[in-house]
């Protein structure tokens, strides 16, 4: 029998950030008068850091000051985790433990830099979970691109066809589909469209969910 897999996105799917740092974007969007910032953000939802650059200045224009502005939603997005912590999306420490309990191999492929996915697991007590960690910094092409659940894949070992991936965003959904891999999406900001309709293999409400239908379909007796 060919080994049960699942590889997670991070944030939006296991921590509650998108949402945070959508707050920290707008505050400063109000402070400098900047419009348009919800729909911007809504298009780097799931990018890496360069995508995200690219994205914004394309909008904006060159002389959009993206360097200014990332440090001080960063510092923003930091001091808020700082006074109450990383927000830990419901389900998520249940739905991890049913997995690893059952013998689910479990990868993560975020856009985030490896390092900061390190970091913020390590924090949150989540990290030992994770079989195979894969960074947005480790591949060429961002989501919606398949190239970060193809290289989560190659490094498990293991054909993607098969493989569930948990998205919550349209790029992610994009990535894990292009490379072959069954979608579970758990919607964050973005409200699903037809093209996202599409391409999931499944749509929940949440995480909690996940874990019944997991449970439902593969450990019933």
């Amino acid at each position: 029998m060919r080994d049960a897999v699942v590889i997670f996105d991070m944030d939006g799917v296991i921590f509650d950030t998108e949402n945070l740092i959508l707050q920290c974007w707008q505050y400063l969007a109000a402070k400098y008068n900047i419009g348009d910032m919800d729909e911007v953000f809504r298009r780097c939802i799931g990018t890496n850091i360069q995508e995200t650059e690219r994205l914004v200045m394309e909008y904006y224009g060159s002389d959009f000051p993206y360097d200014t502005f990332r440090q001080e939603s960063s510092a923003l997005f930091h001091e808020r985790i700082k006074e109450k912590g990383m927000p830990v999306k419901a389900g998520a420490r249940e739905l991890l433990s049913f997995l690893k309990v059952n013998g689910w191999r479990i990868g993560l492929a975020s856009s985030t830099r490896r390092a900061v996915i390190l970091e913020e697991l390590e924090q949150t007590g989540l990290l030992d979970f994770f079989e195979v960690i894969v960074g947005g910094d480790m591949v060429e092409k961002s989501k919606p691109a398949p190239d970060i659940y193809r290289k989560a894949c190659e490094e498990m070992g293991i054909r993607p066809d098969g493989v569930y991936a948990i998205e919550d965003s349209k790029n992610g959904l994009r990535s894990a589909a292009a490379a072959g891999l069954r979608v579970l999406l758990v919607p964050d900001l973005i409200v699903p469209d037809k093209e996202m309709e599409q391409l999931a293999f499944q749509i929940f409400h949440d995480l909690i969910e996940v874990r019944q239908y997991f449970a439902r379909q593969f450990f019933a007796r």
